[in-house]
């Protein structure tokens, strides 16, 4: 009888342990300082996300039966430089998700997510947004600070209903739809990217819409990728962001020096090259900046940005990095370069138009 008893006891916990969730907890830690000059002025700072964005995450995963899976994500960004939250203090400002997995239809989820546009975004910048060379570390440093790439900032959208499928032959398919709710932040979203990952090629495509109440959007799409030539891997992309939206704030904003109904415009033409050798690995990259904004006299801003750098791995879980970029001004662009998701402050560069230089030194550890 006790040998019954024991062998059904065990039974039963072992089906307990198959329908409970397997929950992980996990993050990234990344804190550095930069040093930037812009003519006469520099600007020593500590910083937090000068290569990926500081996180703490959980994540969850039920097996259901017949391929299917209950899973969930909730994930913090944090500034390591003040111990606060990042994403305007939201406590789950990088991810807040729950839904359903299927290893053949592919999973859909709810909450506040990625945007498709982000996720491949950086699939085209040799950087992979580090330091003074990533995409996303460019502003428009005036009276106030400027995105030139806003969508690719604000990266998640509030409310959102989200697919990603399968991998099909290399190939994966992100879309997604979020209801604004009358947010003039957040607006409407919509957006959908693919992804091609075979052999040494790696191509994307994305494209991504928001509104708030119908008085203008922002809409950006990004096309390229990367090969991977053994001796290094090539990137090459073409990002273009357009604002219109009169009423959109945050990130989204668009900028006050347009006249009244005019869209401000940039486009990203960017070719670059990761070199690995051993545990260290090179970053070069070129990136031509294209104003297109509809400004009430014609005015050329365009710039041309040049950015190299480089990562230590000091284990797998361990890196140091550095970075150095600069850009070019001229006819009151003011273009400032930052360190990854650390942009420089409004009014960094004075008139003048002086080149913005920034050297960003940083320490990354992901647990």
């Amino acid at each position: 009888m006790k040998k019954i008893l024991a062998l059904t006891l065990a039974a039963a916990a072992a089906h307990v342990a198959h329908a409970q969730s397997s929950v992980t907890i996990y993050g990234l830690i990344d804190e550095g300082v930069d040093f930037s000059r812009a003519g006469g002025k520099t600007e020593k700072r500590v910083i937090s996300g000068g290569a990926f964005g500081s996180r703490l995450g959980f994540r969850g995963i039920e097996d259901l039966g017949g391929g299917l899976n209950a899973v969930f994500r909730l994930e913090s960004g944090l500034n390591m430089d003040t111990g606060t939250y990042a994403q305007g203090g939201a406590g789950f400002g990088r991810e807040a998700s729950v839904g359903l997995a299927s290893s053949a239809w592919g999973t859909v989820q709810a909450g506040r997510l990625p945007t498709p546009y982000y996720s491949v975004q950086s699939a085209v910048d040799a950087f992979s947004w580090y330091g003074s060379g990533g995409l996303t570390s460019i502003t428009r440093s005036g009276t106030s600070t400027q995105q030139i790439v806003p969508m690719a900032v604000s990266a998640r959208s509030d409310n959102a209903v989200g697919y990603v499928s399968p991998r099909w032959g290399g190939v994966e398919l992100r879309l997604l739809g979020g209801l604004g709710e009358h947010s003039p932040t957040q607006g409407n979203a919509a957006g959908a990217s693919l992804r091609y990952s075979g052999g040494p090629a790696d191509l994307v495509a994305g494209y991504g819409h928001q509104s708030a109440r119908g008085d203008g959007a922002v809409r950006a799409y990004v096309v390229g990728g990367s090969y991977d030539f053994g001796v290094a891997r090539l990137f090459a992309g073409l990002t273009d962001e357009r604002n219109d939206c009169s009423s959109c704030t945050g990130t989204l904003a668009r900028p006050g020096t347009l006249p009244a109904g005019a869209a401000a415009n940039f486009r990203l033409l960017n070719i670059g090259a990761k070199i690995p050798t051993g545990a260290w690995t090179t970053f070069v990259q070129y990136v031509r900046v294209q104003d297109r904004s509809q400004y009430a006299t014609d005015v050329d801003r365009d710039a041309n940005w040049f950015a190299i750098g480089g990562e230590y791995a000091l284990s797998r879980r361990t890196a140091i990095y550095t970075t150095l970029g600069t850009i070019s001004n001229r006819n009151g662009s003011q273009y400032a370069l930052g360190s990854g998701t650390a942009q420089q402050p409004a009014g960094f560069v004075a008139a003048g138009d002086p080149n913005s230089t920034t050297l960003t030194l940083g320490l990354r550890h992901a647990f």
